[in-house]
């Protein structure tokens, strides 16, 4: 019925939708290069270029990537290519400066963008609550449409530049984490996608 269809996609989000395709990218990955990855896939219900919009566009970016229970805003945005963006992130106790400069982009198939923590200055830091996290993140996201109506995100995660081997081991045991921000994030893009 419709409605069980409703609660097996609830019970597979929840338990992480795609998860086992995930951890075999990030395996293969490994294998393949040696490089450590974190991927995750969701489809969401819109056209690639409504998606693809959603995250390039600042004004709707703000409301579905910060983490769960915190507000951003961009202090300065040129989304791209060789571009830079500057942001704040606050939650109820914890206030996070960063910058996204942007490599790649491809509309409405490809994004690829490094992100650093920085403090309210600009100058490099570290993420305030995991003070080994690696300096520099490398993000590619992929836009599929599976459908003129649905398109599927795979998001590619990974350390860049020079990493050392304790931000590289920080990053591997965070895949749990990794994965509860990510799946808030595009829950919240889920959701202004169906606005």
């Amino acid at each position: 019925t419709a409605e069980a269809a409703r609660e097996t996609k609830a019970f597979i989000k929840k338990a992480g939708g795609d998860a086992t395709w995930d951890r075999l990218a990030e395996y293969l990955a490994h294998e393949e290069s040696g490089r450590e990855v974190f991927v995750i896939n969701r489809s969401f219900a819109a056209p690639i270029q409504r998606l693809y919009e959603y995250w390039t566009d600042p004004r709707k970016l703000v409301a579905w990537a910060p983490p769960t229970g915190f507000n951003m805003e961009y202090l300065s945005a040129n989304i791209s290519p060789g571009g830079e963006s500057t942001y704040r992130m606050q939650g109820p106790h914890l206030v996070m400066h960063g910058r996204a400069n942007y490599r790649e982009l491809s509309p409405p198939h490809r994004l690829v963008y490094t992100q650093q923590f920085t403090d309210e200055k600009g100058q490099i830091s570290r993420h305030p609550l995991a003070p080994v996290w690696p300096e520099t993140m490398l993000t590619v996201a992929e836009f599929t449409a599976e459908g003129p109506e649905q398109t599927r995100v795979t998001l590619t995660w990974e350390p860049t530049g020079a990493v050392k081997p304790d931000e590289l081991e920080a990053f591997a045991r965070a895949r749990a984490g990794m994965t509860a921000g990510w799946t808030g994030s595009f829950d919240k893009l889920e959701a202004e996608l169906l606005r």
